[in-house]
């Protein structure tokens, strides 16, 4: 056989064996495109699962703004945007109209119109609704009710100016599907109008999968998001590097061997004033906290520069309530000045000379820089001599105590958070005597409160909201620290990717 020969029927057994004779059964079978599933890491899934209405926040908005839609929500610069609801004005302080969007239709095929929002208000007003987080967020709403089809409105107790901002932690579940199946069935088969529905559940490997809601009003790009629930830095950081996972939140220790190895690593603000508060309602009733001069020591004893200098861009230090962007930020309220000095000074004339013993409840890994800034305070602390004791809790127990004030110590790690609204109110009334559980109780800053917020002219609520600030600094609730930084990264196979309220916009993913 000559060369040529050999080489022709090389090539013609090559084409039988690649193509069964090059024939017409390959035309008849092309290649199924693999589906496109973001993997995601976080710390921990809600302990709610779909039930969005037992938090109000991380980690569970990680998974519930991908399934539920707000009646209005917050846009990537932190604006108030259009959800659900298109339109909305007060026609009285104490009266809102909504116009809905039309044309929108639940996972499971009903429509979402103004009858099935004021449903969802039902629930929350319900004895079984009212126990949860955000029927206690409801519980300035008087009334929800449908006027015509796609127009809700909305009564509340007194004039709430923040109304439109709090909608958008409001998800609108299906209430005819949580009324059929219940509250624990309908958390793990959740009905809603986002761009994903949740499709399974592995509580052995703590996975939960979510599929592209062809029905939704806002399309997704890719198939399906699995979120994968390590509670370990280190081990969604060696996740997202063997190639496990595509996106992770990550700490700050992560990020350099991320970025060597060719992840892209991304700090947008939090919203939050991270911060260590103390009680003075409930607890021990001799506990030295309840002396301002004592709270005003902790703040001065702490330098807020040097851990600013270890945390993302952005981290910078505080001292008030309202992070910059935040409606009540006041750019003239300093932050405490690192004067150990002082702080020994205060404690001693405060009665305790040699310091004390406190216990402070903390959680680990639950944002960027946690343990490192808990330990660092601890040691601040320890040098003026309060010898502080690091008490590690988990988000549920976090949760449970957040609304009972059951906390073991004095001190915890609570912020200022005003990322659900962009607006410093709920955090306010969080550190206020108008909570239903208070932790902590000033009588003359909630009087001001109260007044405060319910001014309907922007300019003059901003004007309270900042002597209210200066009000807070002076109280020293807590010890104020930084501006905090979320931290994101991900795979060079994801594009266009974008954090709008904190959440990773999953639709608009793009993976390669």
């Amino acid at each position: 056989m000559t060369l040529h020969s050999f080489r022709l029927l090389a090539i013609t057994s090559l084409c039988l064996v690649l193509v069964a004779g090059c024939g017409q059964d390959s035309a008849k079978a092309p290649r199924t495109p693999e589906p496109q599933v973001l993997r995601v890491a976080i710390g921990s899934l809600p302990p709610s699962l779909g039930n969005p209405f037992r938090g109000n926040g991380r980690p569970g908005s990680l998974l519930w703004l991908a399934i539920y839609d707000g009646l209005t929500a917050i846009d990537d610069d932190g604006n108030l945007g259009p959800g659900l609801a298109m339109e909305w004005a007060a026609i009285e302080p104490t009266v809102w109209r909504f116009r809905l969007r039309e044309g929108v239709r639940y996972s499971n095929g009903n429509p979402f119109d103004a009858q099935a929002a004021s449903d969802v208000f039902a629930f929350l007003h319900s004895e079984q609704g009212a126990r949860t987080l955000m029927g206690t967020e409801a519980r300035g709403i008087v009334s929800a009710r449908a006027i015509a089809p796609y127009e809700l409105e909305i009564r509340t107790q007194r004039p709430d100016p923040v109304l439109p901002r709090r909608l958008a932690a409001f998800m609108m579940i299906e209430p005819k599907a949580l009324a059929e199946m219940g509250v624990d069935a309908y958390a793990q088969k959740p009905v809603g109008t986002g761009a994903f529905v949740m499709t399974g559940w592995d509580q052995r490997t703590r996975r939960l999968t979510l599929t592209r809601n062809p029905a939704s009003w806002r399309p997704s790009t890719i198939d399906g998001v699995v979120f994968y629930e390590l509670p370990n830095a280190a081990g969604r950081t060696q996740a997202l590097l063997s190639g496990d996972v595509d996106l992770s939140l990550v700490d700050l220790e992560e990020t350099e061997r991320l970025e060597r190895n060719h992840f892209q690593v991304i700090h947008t603000p939090s919203m939050q004033v991270k911060a260590y508060s103390f009680r003075n309602v409930g607890g021990d009733p001799t506990s030295p906290l309840r002396d301002l001069r004592v709270r005003q020591a902790l703040n001065y004893a702490v330098d807020k520069d040097a851990i600013a200098s270890l945390l993302p861009p952005g981290a910078a230090p505080s001292g008030q309530p309202a992070p910059k962007g935040a409606f009540g930020h006041d750019p003239s309220i300093a932050p405490y000045p690192y004067s150990p000095g002082k702080a020994r000074r205060l404690l001693s004339e405060a009665g305790y000379p040699d310091g004390f013993d406190l216990t402070m409840e903390v959680m680990t890994d639950a944002a960027p820089g946690d343990d490192l800034m808990s330990q660092a305070i601890a040691e601040y602390w320890r040098a003026v001599g309060v010898k502080t004791r690091l008490k590690v809790m988990t988000m549920p127990d976090f949760l449970m105590k957040y609304q009972t004030n059951n906390w073991a110590g004095e001190a915890l790690a609570l912020s200022w958070n005003s990322f659900q609204y962009y607006d410093v109110t709920r955090s306010m009334e969080d550190f206020s005597c108008l909570r239903p559980t208070p932790f902590f109780c000033d009588t003359d800053i909630t009087e001001k409160l109260q007044v405060a917020r319910e001014i309907m002219d922007d300019s003059l609520r901003l004007k309270a909201y900042q002597e209210l600030g200066r009000l807070y600094h002076d109280a020293a609730p807590s010890l104020f620290l930084i501006e905090h930084q979320d931290l994101f990264a991900y795979s060079p196979r994801v594009g266009n990717v974008k954090i709008r309220h904190r959440v990773p916009v999953y639709e608009d993913m793009i993976l390669q």
